[in-house]
């Protein structure tokens, strides 16, 4: 498999205003992590310079130009980021052909705002920061937010699996259910505490007079094509039900999956052969083959517990 690129990105020294704490991993092994802006950066992974410094990023970003065409999508990852990237382009194209590189390349996380000077409008970003780290500009041209939301037995479910084989915040040796307890007792108020990030959102989504599509995964699922056409009509390039029948059928997890190792995977952080290693089995009820009869009752009682009466009626099987 080809190898990553090199870092090219420079990481400064930790100075006495940055926010550095050690938590636990699942597997109780201890990490640092860099906080900015409610973003958790793990130090060791920061330093490989494959990403941009959060520190010069984030206010970058809050500062960047945008436009009323601008599109963000948003979403805790897990959620089918790459799903509905790769849809956009293909209706904005108004052919179900792949983009030519990956939706890494537009990443925010993985690039300075400079590195999009070129990108042709409109321009499709995705993104797994909360609010916060949003342009301001984005907010007062009210450019166009696309939220993904999934069931989160399937998140972390397929977050598990995820880690284990990019061997990202933890081993090899790290169980299930060591990873299940981790996002469980994970209270911190960062983006990867999904009910924070999903709290954050909301009040994100109900202050402010924007064009918000709310997209749920298990309806991608369902009827495909009724979930394009509403996308289409929302980012103002609707199109017929042959093209958007087209599109579906072209961006299905195993084609998908077939087409990242074609492209450009557009970043130094992974390659394209690594994009597409990431592609899973994209169903819905996948937990089931994860979570024991006790586990599942304790992530009940967790959400009950901590969605303080917000119901965003997940599906959890179709």
């Amino acid at each position: 498999m080809e190898k990553p690129q090199k870092g090219k990105y420079e990481f400064g020294p930790i100075t006495e205003k940055d926010v550095v704490v050690s938590i636990k991993q699942p597997g109780n092994a201890d990490t640092e992590v860099l906080i900015v802006e409610e973003q958790e950066i793990r130090l060791s992974f920061q330093k490989k310079g494959v990403v941009p410094d959060p520190r010069i990023l984030i206010p970058a970003f809050q500062e960047m130009e945008c436009y009323d065409d601008d599109i963000f999508i948003c979403a805790y990852p897990k959620c089918g980021t790459h799903w509905v990237w790769e849809m956009c382009q293909m209706i904005i194209k108004g052919k179900a052909e792949y983009h030519s590189k990956a939706k890494e390349s537009c990443m925010i996380e993985f690039h300075l705002p400079e590195e999009y000077k070129d990108e042709p409008r409109p321009r499709i970003f995705n993104t797994h920061f909360t609010p916060v780290c949003l342009p301001k500009q984005a907010v007062e041209k009210k450019s166009k937010f696309i939220l993904l939301h999934r069931n989160p037995k399937d998140i972390v479910t397929s977050l598990y699996h995820h880690m284990i084989k990019t061997k990202f915040n933890v081993d090899s040796e790290t169980t299930w259910h060591q990873f299940l307890q981790y996002i469980l007792q994970n209270d911190r108020e960062v983006s990867s505490n999904w009910f924070f990030y999903n709290k954050k959102w909301a009040e994100f989504a109900a202050s402010n007079d924007l064009d918000v599509l709310v997209m749920n995964y298990e309806d991608l699922k369902i009827d495909t094509v009724s979930c394009l056409s509403k996308l289409a009509d929302f980012i103002g390039y609707p199109r017929d039900e042959k093209m958007l029948q087209e599109i579906s059928e072209k961006c299905t997890v195993n084609k998908m999956r077939d087409a990242e190792k074609e492209r450009d995977s557009g970043t130094v952080v992974v390659n394209s052969e690594q994009i597409s290693f990431l592609y899973r089995k994209g169903v819905v009820g996948d937990w089931k083959n994860q979570f024991t009869v006790a586990e599942n009752e304790q992530f009940d009682a967790h959400l009950k517990e901590n969605m303080n009466g917000d119901q965003l009626n997940f599906k959890y099987e179709i």
